[in-house]
């Protein structure tokens, strides 16, 4: 008897299931009533088109809680989504949006045999439609390339109440692209497309894929390979190919080995723009429980496909480039050879050195004369020849080291970035000008590496030039002491810039931008110890003293970097301001700081407060700190303006500072020069000239910047520019091959800026 009653109970609830069938059109909207006891299932006549087919499926009725389901079966696979469709916040998985209308381009059942058939093997011609298919071959038979396409469509719903179901099957159109043809589609987060790009004989090696939006809403664009099924939602489009994500503008270049049978072209929009423009919650910490919103995000984007350099042209331009840096590199070298030989430095006259093998301690009545002289010469802080030679060897042998020891790690790391991005597809960890950026072995950005070619040759020619001046110029007793090692150093500090900016450039962020930098601040900082060498050799600072000044700052550069809070600039700017008055100090009293504060204090203590106490002795060289002190402390305030307005980055910033002070230290140089009247030679002045004008046509590129890793991904896209120079390189690489030249120009204009004094005794030359 219970068996029977269960029995009874189970066929009476099924009886209140009504199935039914309908046969409906292709490319009409089917409106329907559905509810818990109702279920359709829509049946559609086989289509016989080459292109796929959409599903569009909407309802106001439906709701969350109970959804409806679709399910649309064909002959090879099956797909299901639920109406409203509801997507995870980006940001705060908490959070969900809603979604009432929805689609879902359908992969073809026949997609490989497709393919296949438009293989560039076989046919040349791109597959548009199936009559060109059948031209392309004289015997071709449609039997084995069968176009059928079955479409059943299942809808229910666990709802008592009816819902209002609208469902619209239509073909896809300008499925299968060409080459320069601009394509508009509409996507949504809950309507994603897809279209497919076959390979043909007209494709070269590389494509760009081009993509541009009119608004800010957030894109994922994918390019996967030609199979089904293709992952086109938010949560499994990352699973699949290559994508970046993008808002108003985007590119991918794809190498044609890659996807040889052609690839599909994927665009889903994010639900929000979080991934884009990470914006913080208003209230900081607060987490929303069970938040659903509605949601009608909708944006038409454009994109085309074109092609990109061949690799004949690849390799003419890298082979090209690298004969023009080597070309500049042996005319450069030939030159200063024979500047050398027959320049203003030629009437030296061959002389014994000076050299003391002993150092004997200064003693107070020295320090007393150097302290409370208005005027100095050179004779006063060139008494140990061997010491000055050996000290400035020692910032060659520390350059080597600090190289040594910071690429490995650095060359390791962006190694593991570049392996990271090919193993995942993702273009979101580098920041690439992509509409610029050919990939080549095995980097996806070759040419911005390679443009640091000429950082690594025309330091080794400075290397060269200085080695060549070495052997025909030693350490006399006339002039301004020689200082090799230095020299030796800024060359080394070329070359190893170019490398550490090639491995920055393999893989550009945030986390790793100190990599492009460090070796900018050891020149700088080389430009400024060689200029105060050059007057003050014996008490210049050590090697060691000044690797370690700039170890800081490359601390600073990176703690600046990864947390660039106020805290951080305050800090950093007390502390510069406490080492611009310590070096003051250091400078006005020639490095004996405490002798002078006795002294100003014993005047204090014979005659108490007056005037002279207050009456720097040095007059210029107090007006030359203060002017100093003057300048270093408006960019300390421009460095607050700077963060406040959020113009720059703390690296950039830290950068342009010491840049800042290193032209101050050249200018003043330069006029302190002319002021004593003394001569600028004249190949100082040509190649002075020649780093001014290369300094300014290359700054105007480097402003121009072409990305900008300082917002997102996506946001870095919009700077994106296209290729300026014989298709392959940017205005960023221009940079490059132009300051290149520009530094080392700066360098050889120090070294031939006092040749005019090789004859003129040391305790004739001013120290200033």
């Amino acid at each position: 008897m219970i068996f029977l009653l269960i029995s009874s109970f189970i066929l009476g609830s099924v009886s209140t299931l009504v199935i039914t069938n309908v046969t409906v059109d292709l490319n009409s909207i089917t409106t329907i009533q559905l509810s818990s006891a109702i279920e359709y299932i829509l049946i559609y006549p086989n289509a016989e088109a080459i292109n796929p087919y959409t599903v569009r499926a909407w309802s106001a009725d439906a709701t969350s809680e109970y959804p409806v389901l679709l399910v649309v079966r064909q002959e090879r696979q099956v797909s299901s989504w639920t109406l409203p469709i509801l997507l995870e916040s980006s940001q705060n998985s908490n959070k969900t949006f809603q979604f009432s209308n929805s689609s879902k381009t359908l992969c073809h059942d026949h997609m490989e045999s497709i393919i296949n058939s438009a293989h560039p093997s076989k046919c040349s011609a791109t597959v548009c439609f199936c009559i060109k298919l059948m031209l392309c071959f004289k015997d071709f038979s449609i039997d084995p390339l069968v176009l059928k396409q079955m479409f059943v469509v299942a809808l229910s719903t666990s709802s008592k109440n009816n819902v209002t179901v609208n469902v619209f099957l239509e073909e896809e159109q300008n499925f299968y692209m060409n080459l320069d043809e601009t394509y508009t589609v509409q996507v949504s987060p809950s309507q994603s497309r897809f279209k497919y790009f076959p390979v043909h004989q007209n494709v070269s090696d590389t494509v760009i894929i081009e993509v541009t939006s009119p608004d800010d809403v957030c894109l994922t664009v994918s390019v996967q390979g030609p199979h089904c099924p293709v992952m086109d939602s938010n949560k499994d489009i990352k699973y699949e190919g290559i994508y970046q994500t993008i808002n108003k503008k985007g590119a991918i270049t794809i190498a044609k080995r890659q996807y040889p049978s052609g690839f599909f072209l994927v665009f889903v929009a994010k639900p929000d723009d979080y991934d884009c423009s990470q914006q913080n919650s208003i209230i900081p910490g607060m987490t929303r429980f069970d938040a659903i919103m509605d949601n009608t995000i909708i944006t038409t984007i454009t994109f085309e496909i074109r092609n990109n350099i061949t690799h004949y042209d690849f390799v003419l331009v890298v082979i090209g480039t690298l004969l023009v840096v080597l070309a500049f590199c042996t005319i450069c070298t030939i030159l200063v050879c024979v500047c050398n030989r027959y320049g203003t430095i030629s009437r030296l006259q061959a002389r014994e050195k000076c050299e003391k093998d002993y150092i004997t301690p200064i003693s107070n009545d020295e320090i007393d004369c150097i302290v409370t002289a208005k005027e100095l010469t050179l004779e006063k802080f060139a008494k140990f020849p061997k010491r000055i030679r050996q000290r400035a060897f020692n910032y060659l042998s520390h350059t080597g080291s600090v190289a040594l020891f910071y690429s490995i790690p650095v060359i390791q790391l962006v190694i593991t970035y570049q392996r990271v991005v090919n193993q995942t597809g993702n273009q979101d960890v580098c920041y690439y000008n992509f509409l610029c950026a050919h990939p080549s072995l095995g980097v996806s950005d070759f040419n911005h590496i390679f443009s640091n070619i000429g950082y690594i040759l025309i330091g080794f020619s400075f290397v060269i030039a200085v080695a060549d001046r070495h052997y025909r110029i030693r350490i006399t007793k006339s002039g301004i002491p020689v200082h090799y090692g230095l020299y030796y150093a800024m060359g080394l500090a070329l070359s190893i810039e170019g490398l550490l900016s090639g491995c920055y450039h393999i893989c550009p962020s945030q986390s790793n931008y100190q990599f492009d930098t460090s070796f900018m601040y050891v020149m700088a900082v080389l430009i400024m110890v060689k200029l105060y060498q050059n007057r003050h050799p014996d008490i210049n600072a050590t090697a060691y003293s000044t690797f370690s000044v700039v170890g800081v700052g490359i601390f600073l550069a990176m703690v600046g970097i990864l947390s660039g809070t106020l805290e951080v600039w305050i800090i950093f700017l007390l502390g510069y301001a406490t080492l611009i008055i310590i070096l003051s100090f250091k400078i006005y009293y020639f490095n004996f700081v405490m002798f002078g504060f006795k002294k100003l204090y014993d005047q204090y203590k014979d005659k108490g407060v007056c005037k002279e106490i207050f009456t720097p002795i040095k007059r210029c060289r107090f007006i030359i700190v203060t002017f100093a002190n003057l300048a270093n402390f408006s960019i300390l305030g421009v460095g607050l303006f700077i963060y406040f307005k959020n113009l720059t980055d703390f690296g950039t910033y830290l950068l342009g500072l010491l840049m800042a002070n290193t032209f101050l230290h050249v200018s003043f140089y330069t006029i302190m020069k002319i002021f004593h009247k003394e001569r600028i030679s004249n190949e100082s002045f040509l190649f002075g000239f020649l780093s001014l004008f290369c300094w300014i046509c290359s700054g105007i590129f480097f402003l121009d910047a072409a990305t900008l890793w300082t917002v997102t991904p996506a946001e870095s896209r919009q700077w994106n520019q296209e290729c300026i120079f014989v298709n392959f390189y940017d205005k960023h690489d221009v940079w490059h091959l132009l300051s290149a030249p520009a530094l080392y120009f700066t360098f050889l204009y120090l070294m031939f800026l006092d040749d005019h004094l090789c004859d003129k005794p040391q305790n004739e030359i001013p120290v200033f």
